[in-house]
């Protein structure tokens, strides 16, 4: 019996489906142009961020976001990092031009610190391929509704 479930296995290698007949699925960062984070957080608060980012041409599909914290513990766990995400496979050829390349989406955070978060928008790679981002900090207090 142990030959045959060790043939079964050798046969079941040796037949299974390529995936080297599909193209790669290759994915890319997508600029974020726009966000409804507040000015400011209330402590505890679960907030929704909303986001907008742009697929590099018309070829590109959406992937969603990527949104990671700069750390899992200390200061660093208040800097997140978000970006679009695109998709596209491997060996595409774009000659389209044109239509709407703004996506959106969405995550939740919860406030569970009293100190300021600050996000990084990823905005696209300088000349020397490095991360550029635009930078937004949110403090997290109580808002005065006195109007003083």
């Amino acid at each position: 019996m142990k030959k045959l479930i060790l043939l079964f296995a050798c046969v079941s290698l040796f037949t299974a489906c390529s995936v080297d007949d599909e193209p790669n699925l290759l994915l890319v960062p997508a600029e974020v142009v726009e966000t409804n984070l507040p000015s400011l957080f209330a402590p505890g608060e679960n907030f929704i961020v909303e986001v907008t980012y742009l697929l590099p041409d018309v070829c590109h599909n959406s992937a969603g976001l990527q949104v990671t914290r700069g750390a899992e513990h200390g200061d660093e766990r208040r800097d997140i990092y978000i970006t679009g995400v695109a998709s596209i496979r491997e060996g595409t050829v774009c000659d389209t031009e044109g239509g709407d390349l703004e996506r959106e989406g969405s995550f939740r955070i919860i406030i569970d610190e009293n100190h300021p978060y600050t996000f990084y928008l990823w905005n696209g790679l300088d000349e020397d391929g490095e991360n550029i981002f635009t930078e937004i900090i949110v403090p997290v207090g109580v808002a005065n509704t006195t109007g003083e």
